[in-house]
């Protein structure tokens, strides 16, 4: 198997262990720790782009030069940076429990947010460092790290609760937690090796305003992403402290199936786009448009076959769980399918405007969205309950999508304008 076949079957592997996870907490656990671990992955999500602190994106960058010893000092500065903001964090989580009680959410009665917020430091901290190895392009090992926090930790929980080795959500995110601490050790032990394999550098280390020059010039992307992850799961917050855990368990699980869409869509079309409309944004704006247009097809044709499919499957799935499987369900996984199909086209439109290095226009734009979207989902959630949740992640993936083509195609680039033949034939 080449390196491109190894890559896409431990991406499709993790996703397989991810999704069996989510049907055996609902068929050992119940319902409610699917509501607290969808809950958690939705707050390590989200969290992982706040925790950043605008400094990936530039820092990546400065990593994949020819020379990075310099930006490997840098990466270790922010890791300290990091670990200070991690510390406060969960003194604040632990104060605030010690004063008034453990914070919770009301459907997650027996969850306490200290614990959620110590995987999501977790998880941040292993995504960045599996995030420098990829840009130190040992792509290899990247990659086998990638495999272990995404998919591999999910495979030791399915054994461990199908063994009755843990009965417990909070034991399951303990799984989570030291697979990511390992990832961390993982990723610093490589990167201290290439360090030592580098010739000398003339600079000195890096000061702080070297880490502000990184945070400027990543800041717009940063703010971007971070909106775009928000909007990704603004429903599952509004409907943990709308819905009981129950509720909110059985729509997680529903939209844990549908995000196999944009998951897999990612994986094949997204990885291998980006570099390609950064290399074509670089030249004309015919080569440009070509390869969005191409890159758009191929999403939305994949996307649009993994929909399908798992719909054809809904009810074995559902069995599989014994999650039910009736209307509502079935309304849910309809409105959910045609979102993450729209939620896949919107990734390649995000490669697009890193191309264009468009992040301040999508920056504004998505912080309006989140504005207006935010009582759009409390109306929806209080009026339909999972089904409203699953109508205002339809309705944000809708607004997103069409706020990026808009932005694409008229924002200071004229790639994806029609020739004039063609307009005036319009």
């Amino acid at each position: 198997m080449n390196a491109i076949g190894l890559r896409l079957a431990l991406r499709v592997g993790a996703l397989a262990l991810k999704f069996a996870l989510t049907m055996i907490i609902a068929r050992t656990l119940g319902f409610d720790a699917v509501a607290a671990y969808g809950f958690a992955v939705a707050a390590s999500v989200v969290a992982s782009k706040v925790l950043g602190l605008g400094f990936s994106t530039e820092l990546n960058r400065q990593l994949s030069d020819d020379t990075p010893a310099d930006a490997i000092r840098t990466a270790k500065r922010l890791f300290a940076l990091y670990g200070t903001v991690y510390a406060l964090l969960c003194l604040l989580m632990a104060a605030s429990g010690l004063v008034s009680g453990p914070w919770r959410v009301s459907a997650l009665p027996t969850t306490p947010l200290w614990l959620i917020a110590l995987v999501a430091c977790a998880e941040h901290a292993a995504l960045e460092v599996n995030s420098y190895v990829y840009a130190l392009h040992r792509t290899h090992a990247a990659t086998w790290l990638l495999f272990v926090r995404t998919g591999a930790w999910a495979g030791v929980a399915i054994a461990a609760l199908m063994l009755h080795a843990i009965g417990s959500i909070e034991a399951l995110f303990a799984i989570w937690l030291v697979t990511n601490v390992g990832v961390v050790v993982a990723g610093w032990t490589l990167m201290n090796r290439v360090a030592r394999g580098l010739p000398p550098s003339r600079a000195r280390v890096i000061a702080p305003a070297g880490l502000a020059k990184v945070w400027v010039d990543g800041v717009p992307f940063f703010v971007a992403l971070l909106l775009l992850s928000i909007l990704q799961y603004l429903e599952r917050f509004v409907a943990a402290g709308v819905l009981t855990a129950n509720e909110l368990g059985r729509y997680v699980f529903v939209w844990s199936i549908a995000n196999a869409i944009q998951t897999v869509a990612a994986a094949t079309v997204v990885f291998a786009a980006g570099p390609r409309l950064v290399r074509a944004a670089a030249g004309s704006d015919d080569a440009f448009r070509r390869e969005l247009l191409h890159a758009a097809a191929a999403s939305l044709l994949l996307s649009g076959a993994a929909a399908i499919g798992l719909f054809a499957l809904r009810v074995p799935i559902f069995q599989l769980a014994h999650g039910g499987g009736g209307a509502w369900q079935t309304n849910e996984l309809s409105l959910l399918g045609l979102s993450f199909v729209l939620r896949a086209l919107t990734d390649v439109l995000w490669a697009a405007a890193v191309a264009q290095r468009k992040g301040r226009p999508v920056a504004i734009s998505m912080a309006l969205l989140a504005l207006i979207c935010l009582p759009v989902s409390i109306m929806l959630v209080r009026s339909l309950d999972g089904l409203g949740a699953a109508c205002a992640h339809l309705v944000a993936s809708v607004a997103v999508a069409v706020t990026m083509v808009w932005i694409i195609a008229s924002r200071a680039s004229p790639a994806l304008r029609l020739p004039r033949g063609a307009a005036d034939a319009a």
